[in-house]
């Protein structure tokens, strides 16, 4: 499972690219989503690879996400151990992040909305403007620089 964090906006942006952020939940600057890892998504992520930031999260920081930044996708509640317990085949937020991490379920389908909408980063991006590689934060990232990105933006 990946995340998707988009961190460039519209602006020079191909109807292509548009489209294919808008078929990944991506709408806005600073919103982040979860895909699986199938040959499909991966030709979306290479398409958008200019214009956000995702890697392979850990089940914690996933955990964190879903228990700050998870939303219904009907309704306003707060998504706790309590809520999942009630609408979902889960007892608790870990066992639905390791669920989401695994592959076995998606956001939709436990009726949580697909799009997380993140705090912009404190402290600042390293450049949106060059890929990982060059220095800025765009592109595929490890584990552990998506999850220092996801925790600064949390």
């Amino acid at each position: 499972m990946r995340v998707l964090v988009q961190l460039r906006g519209e602006v020079n942006q191909g109807t292509d690219v548009r489209d294919t952020l808008g078929m990944l939940n991506l709408h806005r600057v600073n919103h982040a989503t979860l895909v699986p890892e199938t040959d499909t998504y991966r030709g979306m992520v290479n398409k958008v690879n200019d214009w956000v930031a995702h890697g392979e999260p850990s089940a914690e920081m996933v955990e964190t996400l879903v228990r700050r930044r998870g939303e219904p996708a009907e309704g306003d509640a707060d998504i706790d151990d309590e809520w999942v317990a009630d609408n979902t085949d889960y007892s608790d937020v870990a066992s639905l992040a390791e669920a989401l991490v695994a592959e076995e379920t998606k956001l939709q389908d436990e009726g949580l909305s697909p799009t997380l909408r993140l705090h912009p980063p404190r402290g600042g991006h390293d450049g949106i403007k060059h890929p990982i590689k060059e220095g800025g934060v765009l592109g595929k990232q490890s584990t552990e620089e998506i999850d220092a990105l996801l925790e600064a933006m949390r």
